[in-house]
């Protein structure tokens, strides 16, 4: 079966490119969405230094095996206009945020930045669901990171995008790690609006379908879902295997091929058109 990773990032000091693509291939990944992080000490302390240059670099040294996601903060308006322009001059397609820093996406106020995403025709994939605590992490997030990085789970809700979605037809927004719990609120979002997607990556997006799996919802936009990892170490070979024997069972089975690379191969090209 051919596989596109819709969620993935790099640690550059801890994985090279030449071994990222050996754990593709063992995964059976064609390609990769590589989505930059925020160059901010709550992510540089714990190794998650691919920014946007280091992601531009990568993608360069394999454009037909890593696709690159530029990450942007909307509320530094020009930056952010001039960012998302710059990186898609560069072959990015879309952009990465991180609501749950502190904005919420359907805030008035960073219009302007979707108004150029719009003009651009980009995509925009967004951390959904709640923002990790960091409480098992030794040492734990000193407080001034996380005050300043302006935590909060409650932008990570998926209904939040109902309005910017209305508004801009021409941004595909991906939510990420299937929102959960708000996963139904996920569904629902994307089942209205052709221009959401789902991902269902990390320990999230496990979640996210066992609860499918036992709610058996109905208005599920099936087109519009894409498999991710969102692997930081390279731990594709672990969670495509765990995902491969999900889609064995009834629920996604007759999906599985959309799910895995038809939906992700159409969303890519429709962002490339």
């Amino acid at each position: 079966m051919k596989i596109i990773d819709f969620h993935a990032h790099y640690l550059p000091e801890a994985l090279g490119r030449d071994e990222i693509l050996l754990r593709m291939d063992a995964a059976g990944i064609e390609k990769s969405v590589m989505l930059a992080c925020p160059d901010h000490p709550r992510y540089a302390d714990s190794g998650l230094t691919g920014t946007n240059e280091r992601i531009a670099e990568l993608v360069g040294s394999h454009p037909d095996r890593f696709v690159g996601g530029v990450y942007i903060d909307p509320r530094n308006g020009m930056e952010a206009q001039t960012r998302a322009r710059r990186y898609r001059d560069l072959g990015f397609p879309l952009a990465k945020m991180w609501p749950a820093h502190g904005f919420s996406p359907d805030d008035p106020a960073i219009y302007p930045v979707w108004e150029v995403l719009n003009e651009l025709r980009m995509g925009v994939l967004f951390h959904s669901g709640p923002l990790g605590s960091g409480h098992n992490k030794k040492p734990p997030t000193p407080l001034p990171i996380i005050r300043s990085a302006g935590f909060n789970s409650k932008f990570g809700q998926p209904v939040l995008l109902d309005q910017p979605a209305r508004f801009f037809p021409d941004i595909q927004f991906i939510i990420a790690h299937a929102a959960y719990p708000w996963t139904l609120e996920a569904l629902e979002e994307s089942y209205l609006h052709r221009n959401i997607h789902i991902d269902f990556s990390c320990p999230l997006g496990f979640e996210g379908i066992n609860l499918m799996e036992r709610l058996q919802p109905g208005r599920i936009a099936w087109d519009r879902v894409l498999f991710g990892t969102d692997s930081a170490g390279g731990g594709y070979e672990e969670d495509t295997k765990r995902w491969l024997e999900i889609a064995q069972r009834p629920f996604l089975a007759p999906h599985a091929t959309a799910f895995f690379h038809d939906n992700a191969a159409a969303l890519l090209k429709l962002l490339s058109s």
